[in-house]
């Protein structure tokens, strides 16, 4: 099973520590994608892609 997770964004930066520990709580649940959207995500995108666990990185700006 693949897992979405919503990354938690707040004026373009990722909260990382609430990301990561949700990512360690699913990686058992199958492969970790996760959604960062929002005005300048991309740099939390760069970031969520550097928690271990993660797979694939998706930004919506």
């Amino acid at each position: 099973m693949a897992v979405l997770l919503l990354g938690e964004v707040t004026n373009g930066v990722l909260n990382r520590d609430a990301t990561a520990k949700t990512v360690a709580a699913v990686t058992a649940l199958g492969e970790v994608t996760v959604l960062c959207a929002g005005a300048s995500a991309r740099d939390a995108a760069t970031e969520a892609a550097t928690i271990e666990g993660v797979a694939k990185v998706l930004v919506a700006e």
